[in-house]
């Protein structure tokens, strides 16, 4: 694709700082660009269970340019901070999303604060709600490409939706887009007055009108045909859900407490219906703003939050991850068949990837042959690490003096495998390749461990699981929460692959690229594509 770049005047410059250029970009080029994320698909995922895939997976594994070996190259692998990466390009040492939630400080104290929070943006309709606080991408430092389209065409159109405000917000950058996420328990999804001043009347009609039959669903039956059920574990394990009610079909009678609208609707949308709500969106979103039809470079974001929930309880392996999957094969081959249709075949180009990854439960570990893998209960291990470090500042000294002392008698008593001073990770040369992903972690004043305000962070062994009794989570620099796919489709793009070691970071820059749109030239990551 050709690309004419021409110098914009000082106006723009200040609308996109570090961009000296805007490119215009010709004919060939796709008039949309997507990104899609799916929350905690690790990287083997897809490969595993492509046997079942007929629909968006198996499009982009037959038609797409697929990376079998991109990962994450930060360590706190949180979904903020990956949804973030993705999307500015730059590491959470520079967008300062380092985690989903992380304590800042103001002066000398310390305040709890969420990724997405601003109590000057409340929720658009829940203004006086104490217990919905407002949201804006008001701690989100960098722009991202939702941004840098803008930034070449005032014009274009960009949309950012999620189940997850911490996913919509971070993938939406921070100009004034189109951002919506879910309220579960009303099944609406909802803005903050960041981005209006009131909901659109075709928003309110999707909530009335199509909610209400995606929320419906009692039961969630597998969709596992029979022959490949091997591929994953068996459908019963102690250590998933909530112990009792470990395998399919799943019934909402069965699985919530309560009889009330607002449970059943907060049970459905914990389930892949939560995915159909979320692809349904984005397809009435394309309608309603005729994304990619009007002779723009529009922009739509989607992240895809099922595969966490699911995972989250049931495991990367289980049953019902698989059966997920299968659903998340079924959305995506809506949407793309959609961007068929409304857009034009070769005229839209998509790149897919995620947030994170995650750890196979201890105890599936072992029954596969891992017995180092061993399951730490968070409760315990947090008051361990606080009681070893006020005896390492029981014996005075500077703060430095105390993180090193308290660093090195946490390793000792096997309490983590390592620890790392803020010290470390910011003067000289990295003590290892994983102090170099703590370092592209940290952000000055925002802390986001037990130990990070004292200026500490650690590392538990691999395959250790530190949680509560069942379930499984993220959130270390190991290759299974680092590793995720990263798969591109549409126009420009050939079908292969490549083994070579690519980075979240250059997700913006690659999509940028084959857009036609200018990317700033300080990012942490690089288009990718074509080499």
């Amino acid at each position: 694709m050709k690309i004419r770049c021409v110098v914009i005047g000082l106006s723009f410059l200040t609308t996109l700082s570090g961009i000296p250029e805007v490119c215009a970009q010709n004919t060939d080029a796709p008039s949309l660009v997507v990104m899609i994320s799916i929350d905690q698909l690790r990287g083997d995922l897809v490969e595993r269970f492509a046997p079942a895939f007929t629909g968006g997976f198996r499009r982009l594994l037959d038609d797409g340019f697929r990376y079998s070996s991109a990962s994450h190259a930060h360590a706190v692998t949180h979904t903020a901070a990956g949804q973030a990466t993705l999307s500015t390009g730059v590491f959470p040492s520079r967008s300062g999303i380092v985690a989903n939630s992380w304590s800042q400080r103001i002066g000398s104290t310390w305040s709890s604060m969420y990724a997405v929070e601003d109590r000057d943006s409340p929720i658009l309709g829940f203004e006086t709600v104490e217990q919905l606080p407002g949201r804006s991408p008001k701690n989100l430092l960098r722009e991202g490409l939702a941004d840098w389209v803008r930034a070449q065409d005032p014009d274009a159109r960009t949309v950012s939706v999620s189940s997850k405000d911490r996913s919509a917000i971070t993938m939406g950058g921070q100009t004034d887009s189109n951002v919506y996420w879910l309220l579960p328990q009303l099944a609406r999804f909802i803005t903050s007055t960041y981005y209006a001043n009131e909901y659109p009347r075709w928003l309110n009609r999707f909530n009335s009108e199509v909610m209400p039959g995606i929320v419906g669903e009692e039961t969630w039956y597998s969709l596992v045909p029979d022959d490949l059920r091997s591929l994953a574990r068996d459908d019963d394990a102690p250590y998933e859900g909530d112990g009792t009610n470990t395998t399919f079909p799943h019934r909402r009678s069965k699985e919530t407490s309560s009889s009330s609208q607002q449970s059943a609707n907060a049970w459905a949308l914990s389930t892949p219906q939560v995915d159909v709500a979320v692809g349904a969106l984005a397809m009435a979103a394309m309608d309603e703003f005729d994304l990619g039809q009007r002779g723009h470079v529009d922009y739509l974001a989607v992240s895809l939050s099922a595969t966490d929930y699911v995972g989250h309880g049931y495991g990367p392996l289980s049953q019902e991850q698989f059966s997920n999957l299968i659903n998340v094969d079924r959305v995506l081959g809506r949407l793309f068949d959609y961007f068929d249709e409304q857009v034009g075949e070769g005229r839209w180009v998509v790149g897919v990837s995620a947030d994170h990854g995650v750890v196979t439960m201890p105890e599936a570990a072992q029954v596969m042959g891992d017995m180092s893998a061993e399951r730490i209960d968070i409760t315990d291990n947090t008051a361990a690490m606080g009681e070893v470090y006020q005896e390492a500042a029981q014996a005075g000294g500077t703060p430095d003096a105390v993180a090193e002392r308290a660093a090195r008698l946490l390793e000792e008593r096997g309490v983590v495998a390592k620890a790392y001073t803020h010290r470390e990770l910011t003067v000289g040369e990295p003590a290892d390749s994983f102090a170099v992903m703590f370092r592209n972690s940290h952000y000055p004043g925002r802390a986001h461990n037990a130990l990070s305000p004292y200026g500490i962070e650690v590392r538990f062994g691999p395959g250790d699981l530190v949680s509560s009794p069942r379930g499984t989570t993220h959130g270390s620099p190991y290759w299974y929460d680092r590793w995720v796919p990263l798969m591109l489709m549409g126009t420009g793009v050939r079908s292969g692959s490549s083994a070579e070691s690519v980075y979240t970071v250059d997700m913006a820059p690659t999509l940028a690229a084959l857009a036609g749109i200018r990317a700033p030239d300080d990012l942490d990551g690089k288009s990718i594509y074509p080499r």
